[in-house]
């Protein structure tokens, strides 16, 4: 990470802390889904995740339709291969329009590291008896340049069963999009030992990865609101 964006950041968490208002889920996901805003930047704190977007100048252009459909479908708990059976095509369609999806949407890097906030923005538009409906925004300018801070709580501060500290660790680091490889560098563990970490945590929630992860934290953080 740069020295910029570092500080651009470190700006945005300050901005957010100090001038933010409260702003509807759902909506984010709206203003995406027409065009009108785009990523800049996706982070987590300990206790928010983040994106900077920026406004576009000119009419919004809304997304492909069809695309965002299958988008929304994954961010809504069914799977890329179950969204290719009902559709009647293959998977790597399914993936290549859910990347073309989300690169419309501004995200050029991995897309597990703003999935959170997306997903918890659909849950809130289209299931908000069981999604947390509130996030932040802010208004940030740097240098001539107009961001929005989007902040939400991260649905995983409370957990719905008891993990140990390293399951919890390496668990919260996944679903704040960081591969296996970086959870054990990060660690200095092997990644063997964060597999197996990883795995007893999936156990003890009952779930098999981390999109069935995050549906599930998603659910269970809905309660704290």
């Amino acid at each position: 990470m740069s020295c910029i964006q570092q500080a651009l950041r470190q700006l945005a968490v300050q901005r957010d802390n100090e001038a933010s208002q409260p702003f509807f889920l759902g909506e984010f996901w709206q203003r995406l889904c027409r065009g009108a805003w785009t990523f800049h930047d996706t982070f987590s704190t300990a206790d928010r995740h983040f994106a900077l977007v920026r406004s576009l100048a000119a009419p919004p252009r809304p997304l492909d339709a069809r695309k965002l459909q299958l988008l929304e479908s994954v961010l809504l708990g069914k799977s890329p291969k179950a969204v290719a059976y009902d559709s009647q095509r293959c998977l790597s369609s399914i993936t290549t329009s859910m990347q073309d999806c989300v690169r419309s949407m501004g995200l050029t890097g991995r897309f597990s590291q703003a999935s959170v906030l997306l997903t918890m923005a659909a849950h809130a538009l289209h299931r908000p008896d069981s999604a947390p409906k509130l996030a932040r925004v802010s208004e940030l300018r740097i240098d001539g340049e107009v961001f929005e801070v989007v902040s939400a709580l991260r649905p995983d501060r409370h957990l719905p069963v008891r993990l140990s500290l390293a399951e919890t660790e390496v668990l919260r680091r996944l679903v704040a999009g960081d591969s296996h490889a970086e959870i054990s560098d990060a660690r200095a563990t092997s990644p063997r030992t964060v597999a197996n970490q990883l795995a007893t945590a999936f156990r003890k929630l009952g779930v098999s990865g981390r999109r069935a992860t995050l549906e599930r934290l998603i659910q269970h953080s809905a309660l704290h609101e």
